[in-house]
């Protein structure tokens, strides 16, 4: 997504607070750009959206009220007062919310089954399982100002999150299993856009800051566990590109990116009052990042595109207190991108690129989930994983607003991120020397007004994945950890300008298992579909607008089964096999926008 012909310079703040700032009265038009275009950031992908705003678009503030309701009885209210302005050529805004930012489906009441393997023998008790989004605070501020002939922006965001969430069963004496994660971050972007001569130069920097505490607890009839871990975080990034049309046909891009990030990450781990010792409690990490790039964009006629270019990556990751290590990497990362347009309503689009995955300094840290896994220990020796990737992506256009996109991908890849033994019967993220990946992708609307349904669309997408690695403790072959296998999910929108109205209705038909695959368990977990959802939104004059929207209709079964070994899977049988089931609950949200 860019906006105004850039991307937004912001990493904390996700995309949909970043079009839900932008009133829609603001926006002059929206542009698709495929297969690329000279001149346009194409950030890596095939397909990318212009929001292109109207110049002078006026003072506008707008409150936002809203309220979901979830099947238990609890409230959890929200609100957003914003305010967007000009001065001239000086726009700003400024924004203030009381959010909820996250939705757990999972919780709810059911039972669970215990099957030990040995005898045969199942029990069963009751399951409560809970898990709420605390209401959380954001701010934000941005200004864009003529600068040197051209547009200088700069944005502030500030945001902290809570979230509760446990389970507790009732059998063997009860036991109880609790989680609290509170999170605070802060982000400020800088970003200038402008000619220089007949080059076009835009720079960046990016500062986050941020702070996260989990308090991860079980209780048991003679067993106590208390985990905590304490992190804090920061990125500061540079960027400079600057682009040259060579001709009118072939644009030339070129430019560096610098990067510092850390993580000092404290962790304790005590069981029944007693401290445990676990690797890489106390960790701090740093990486120093260097890259540079260019790439050429040429439209060798109306139908053809290609673009190429390549990436060399230069990082440092040094490490410091249970573990003091340092290490040098270099990585190149080329990219071809073949566009074939043979008319108007068809498009194929070929891409072949490496691509290198990112690290998350928090895996160098012990971890626990005491409800799943158990406790984990870090992994200081974690290296990006590297992808080649072959993609081929097939568009067609029809009936006005149609289309329909299917896409195959195939990576191979090495490195790849999963979970493996460190030592001691326990487990980190590591690095799995080889794996493979297929996915099939389709996805796109088809308008139905030949069926009746005026300004009705019908919005299928569906995901198919395959993937294979060798499994670093049995040594057998299985996907990779925590990767859904499929997932299919159709939505009906119609919109009815004589009642002001828009409304949607959404089904998901098949929604796969995943298994997270750990040193002595196999976590996986199932969704029994359907999930249902609708939506109202009204407009009875354009300052105002009311939306009702139902979450999981028809409340649908989350399944948890865990395979728990007596020590590594490698060495040890399967000793029991926990099996639990809860009906999920489902929410109404109402919003009420008013713009002045």
């Amino acid at each position: 997504m860019l906006i105004d012909g850039t991307r937004p310079t912001a990493k904390t703040d996700d995309l949909n607070s970043i079009l839900a700032r932008i009133p829609a009265s603001a926006v002059d038009r929206i542009e698709l750009i495929r297969g690329g275009a000279p001149g346009i950031d194409m950030q890596g992908q095939n397909v990318v959206a212009n929001i292109v705003r109207k110049a002078g678009a006026g003072n506008q503030t707008i409150l936002t009220l809203g309220n979901t309701w979830t099947e238990n009885g609890q409230w959890f209210p929200a609100a957003q007062l914003e305010f967007h302005g000009t001065s001239g050529k000086l726009t700003y805004e400024v924004s203030l919310a009381r959010t909820i930012n996250q939705w757990d489906d999972a919780p709810g009441y059911g039972y669970r089954s215990l099957l030990n393997v040995a005898t045969g023998v199942k029990t069963f008790d009751t399951v409560r399982s809970y898990g709420l989004m605390q209401p959380g605070w954001s701010a934000h501020g941005a200004v864009t100002a003529p600068l040197l002939g051209g547009d200088w922006n700069n944005n502030l965001t500030l945001q902290s999150n809570d979230m509760a969430w446990g389970i507790a069963y009732s059998g063997a004496g009860g036991s109880r299993f609790d989680n609290i994660q509170r999170q605070r971050n802060g982000e400020f972007g800088s970003h200038w856009q402008g000619p220089v001569g007949p080059i076009t130069l835009e720079t960046l920097i990016l500062q986050r800051l941020g702070n996260e505490r989990d308090f991860n607890t079980s209780a048991a009839p003679g067993n106590n566990d208390v985990f905590t871990t304490r992190n804090d975080s920061g990125e500061s990034i540079g960027r400079v590109t600057a682009r040259y049309p060579i001709l009118a046909q072939l644009n030339l891009e070129a430019g560096g990116e610098a990067a510092y990030n850390f993580l000092n990450g404290h962790t304790a781990f005590a069981d029944n009052g007693a401290a445990v010792a676990l690797p890489n409690a106390n960790v701090s990490v740093a990486e120093k990042r260097g890259e540079i790039f260019a790439q050429a964009t040429w439209t060798i006629d109306p139908q053809w595109t290609l673009e190429g270019g390549a990436r060399m990556e230069f990082s440092t990751i040094t490490e410091s207190g249970d573990t003091n290590l340092s290490r040098s990497f270099f990585y190149a990362k080329p990219r071809a991108l073949l566009t074939w347009s043979p008319d108007p309503d068809d498009q194929v689009r070929l891409r072949v690129e490496k691509k290198l995955g990112q690290l998350n300094f928090s895996d160098f840290v012990a971890s626990s989930n005491l409800s799943g896994f158990g406790v984990a220990g870090g992994n200081a020796n974690l290296r990006p994983d590297q992808r080649w990737q072959f993609e081929a992506a097939y568009e067609r256009r029809f009936l006005g607003k149609g289309s329909m996109v299917v896409t195959y991908l195939h990576e191979d890849i090495t490195d790849l991120e999963d979970y493996v033994p460190i030592g001691g019967g326990l487990d980190a993220p590591g690095n799995v020397p080889h794996a493979t990946d297929d996915q099939i992708t389709i996805g796109g609307q088809i308008p139905l007004d030949w069926l009746g349904l005026a300004n009705g669309l019908l919005k299928p997408s569906g995901n198919y994945f395959l993937s294979s690695l060798t499994d670093p403790v049995t040594g057998g072959t299985r996907r990779f950890s925590n990767q859904r296998d499929y997932r299919f999910q159709v939505d009906l929108t119609q919109d009815l300008p004589q009642w002001r109205s828009t409304w949607t209705v959404g089904w998901l038909p098949a929604d796969g298992s995943n298994s997270s695959y750990r040193i002595a368990n196999i976590s996986t977990v199932k969704i029994h579909v359907p999930y249902f959802y609708a939506s109202w939104v009204y407009n009875p004059t354009p300052d105002w607008s009311l939306k009702f929207q139902g979450d999981n209709i028809l409340p649908y079964r989350f399944e948890l089964e865990q395979d728990i070994y007596a020590g590594p899977r490698n060495s040890n049988g399967l000793q029991t096999i926990q099996d639990v089931f809860t009906r999920t609950r489902p929410r109404l949200f109402v919003q009420l926008r008013k713009t002045f």
